[in-house]
């Protein structure tokens, strides 16, 4: 194990919301973005999609660095009952199409992270939460979609933005949805890099 004041964690992520979260844990960190085709496979369902995008993301990022670095990796996806992947939607209609489906039922948040040393994965995993929408009204979707929020989110909405009032209830982690269980990262950063929450107010 590494001294304490040499570990570095490095958010393999371009994400501003989970760097607003890992700010937000107090734990020193830097960003370093993996470039990687995050397009569904054929036949691919939500779980193995999401755990692929996040482990690739991390070993691309490991090749930028030495052994001392602990790469965290991510990926979060909306998934409805069908199993249907929604990403980010490229355009009003997708947009649209999306929160229809939405709309009155409940659908699955899956986020997958990893943690990297030395090119070696320490650990894998996928963190599910149920959300459950409001029946939405035309006027309320086409007016959020005219703010332009939806189109950098999967599933066409960001829980902690102007859709949290379509919000009925939800099962599991609120951070999850956010895109970052940050309370099981950083349980993990604790178990495997011996870092702990507000470490920086230490120093």
């Amino acid at each position: 194990m590494i001294s304490k004041e040499n570990k570095k964690i490095i958010l393999a992520s371009s994400s501003p919301r989970r760097k607003e979260m890992f700010q937000a844990s107090g734990i020193p960190f830097e960003i370093n973005v993996a470039n990687i085709d995050e397009k569904p496979k054929i036949n691919e369902g939500g779980h193995e999609y999401v755990q692929r995008n996040a482990k690739e993301k991390g070993l691309a990022v490991c090749k930028k660095y030495n052994q001392d670095e602990f790469i965290l990796s991510a990926d979060t996806i909306v998934v409805t009952k069908e199993d249907k992947i929604l990403e980010k939607p490229l355009n009003e209609n997708q947009a649209r199409e999306m929160l229809q489906n939405l709309s009155g039922n409940t659908h699955l948040v899956l986020s997958s992270y990893c943690i990297f040393q030395n090119n070696k994965e320490l650990i894998s995993r996928i963190v599910e939460t149920f959300v459950t929408f409001r029946v939405l009204s035309e006027n309320e979707i086409n007016s959020y979609i005219k703010t332009k929020e939806p189109f950098d989110k999967s599933g066409a909405y960001g829980i902690q933005g102007k859709a949290m009032g379509f919000i009925h209830s939800i099962n599991g982690s609120y951070t999850n949805v956010m895109g970052l269980p940050l309370s099981e990262v950083l349980m993990d950063l604790k178990y495997f890099a011996g870092v702990e929450s507000f470490s920086s107010f230490d120093q």
